[in-house]
Formats: structure tokens, sequence, C-alpha cells
């Protein structure tokens, strides 16, 4: 085209090009999309902050319920605080003052248990320190298993990733010559450039080579199997002993009371006690009666049982 034929962009007088009906429905979507991905936030936001407002209506009607609850009950509460306090007033003078010697043993018995207890929650919080420590470098084992894991099958797959390589290549190869044949030189570049990088990280190793990279991946894999094995083992070890140890220890404050009284009244049994003089008489009369009844006429009173004395006399 000739200079006195080519249109003057600055023409007052030449119409503009109209305007890309696919471009603007592309826009339109896009910002449909960015719309309803705003509305989409909101939402999820109306949601959350609803479900906050429904458990702060549940907590406001919980704490009014409790407070309902709790002012019919308070003055029969403290009716009955102030008369176990007076009544533990009045026990434990008259137990202090009849206790005696017995106190001190006691008193050391019940100081040794909650001792003992006291022992007991100290190594629990001991192994569970140990336990979180060994948890922790079980994942770091597991962590470098996993990486581990994943270089050996990198370098299992080389000779599969490789060859999908080359056949990247030869299709890139086929698309630049397209490309040249079609005089499409901005293609051929682009596919070019593409060429270019897939070349830069495909490279060919020996068998020899491949087979070194595998035993020593795989070497490497089973020490990190080995290791997350032995860290893992110790978890499990030191989880189960926290484990028994809380059982034991919650089942010795369960007990305590329990305990401590079978301990207290094996220490100081209470005598079984003795029938008086007056009922074992009454018992041998009636037996006596029972089995050798004897006439009214001939009853004489039973005589003294001898003394020493009169004993002697008679001698």
């Amino acid at each position: 085209m000739s200079q006195m034929n080519r249109p003057n962009p600055f023409d007052p007088h030449r119409v503009p090009e109209p305007p890309d009906p696919n471009e603007r429905l592309t826009q339109l979507q896009i910002e449909l999309k960015q719309n309803q991905d705003r509305q989409s936030d909101l939402g999820k936001q109306a949601d959350e902050l609803q479900a906050d407002i429904n458990d702060l209506q549940q907590g406001v009607g919980d704490v009014k319920a409790t407070l309902t609850s709790y002012g019919g009950q308070v003055k029969g509460m403290e009716t009955d605080l102030h008369s176990l306090q007076y009544f533990y007033d009045q026990k434990h003078k008259m137990i202090i003052a009849a206790i005696g010697d017995k106190k001190g043993p006691i008193d050391d018995l019940i100081r040794e248990f909650d001792y003992e207890t006291s022992r007991m929650e100290e190594r629990l919080t001991e192994l569970n320190e140990g336990l979180a420590e060994a948890q922790q470098e079980s994942q770091k084992a597991a962590a470098v298993q996993t990486g581990k894991q994943n270089e050996y099958n990198a370098v299992k797959a080389y000779p599969q990733n490789t060859q999908t390589q080359l056949t990247d290549l030869d299709a890139l190869r086929t698309s630049i010559t397209q490309d040249d044949t079609a005089t499409d030189i901005a293609s051929m570049y682009f596919h070019v450039l593409e060429f270019q990088n897939e070349l830069s990280t495909t490279h060919i190793v020996s068998q020899h080579q491949l087979a070194l990279e595998l035993k020593q991946k795989l070497g490497e894999l089973e020490q990190a199997k080995e290791h997350a094995r032995l860290k893992n083992a110790e978890a499990n070890r030191l989880q189960t002993e926290s484990n028994t140890h809380q059982a034991t220890l919650t089942a010795r404050k369960t007990g305590r009371r329990q305990t401590l009284l079978g301990l207290i009244q094996a220490m100081f049994p209470v005598p079984a006690p003795q029938p008086s003089s007056t009922s074992s008489a009454t018992t041998v009369t009636s037996s006596a009666t029972t089995t050798a009844p004897t006439p009214a006429s001939s009853s004489t009173p039973a005589p003294p049982a001898p003394t020493s004395s009169s004993s002697t006399k008679a001698k």
C-alpha cells in the first residue's frame, strides 16, 4: 500500500474499529466471578457470625438458668454448711481430747501416703515431658524417612522421566519444524525457548551411575526407616508407661480415703466387745435350769468359795 492510500490514524473522519465482543464477554465473566467470590466470602462470614451469635445466646441462657437455680439453693446450702461446721467443731474438740498417743502414728501414715502420691504426680509429669519429646523426635524421624523415600522414588523413576523428557523434546522439534515451514516466526521463537528449557534439564547417565545412585538412596532410606522405627517404639513405650502410671495414680487418689482408713484400722483395731458378767451368769443359770431342774424344797445357797487361810487350817 502506497503512502497516499495508507489510512491516517489521526483522520477525524476515520471510523473506529468496533470492540471485540469476545473480550467484553471474558471481562464480564471475570467480573462476575469476582463478585461471586466476594459474595461467597461474605456468606461465610455471615454464617460464622451467626454461629457466634447462637453460641452467645446459648451462653446467656445457661448463665441465667444457673443463677436462677443457684438462687433457690444458696440459703439451704449456707444452712447446711453452718450445721456441718458446728458438727466439726464439736467432734474435733472431742477427738483431740481422746486420741492420745495414737495421733502421731496416724498423722505420719497420712503424711507418708500423701507424699508418695505427690512423688507419683512428679513422676507422671516427667513421663509426659519425655513422651512429648519422644513424639517430636518420632515425627522428625518420620519426616526424614518421607524425604528419603521421595529421593529414592525420584532416582527410581529417572529412566521413565528421562524418556518422557525425550518424548517432549521430540514433540517440540516437530512443532518447530512446522513453524519453520509455515514461516510462523513468533510461534517458532516460543517453541525454541521451550525446547531450550527442556533440553537444559535433560541428562543421560550411565547404567553404572544409575545403579550406584539407586543403591545409595535405598541404603539411606533403610537407615531412615530403622531410625524412625526406633523413635516410634520409644514414643510408644513412654505412652504405655504414662498411661499405666496415670491409671495407678488415679486409682490411688480415688481410693485414698478407703485405703488410709483400712491402714489406720489395722494399726489400731477396735477390740471386740466382751459379754458382761450379769449376762454370763444369766446364761449359765438358764442353761443349768434347762438341763437339770432342782425342786424348790431342796434348793440351798451355794457355799462361798474357800479362801486360802481356811484351806491352810484344814490341813
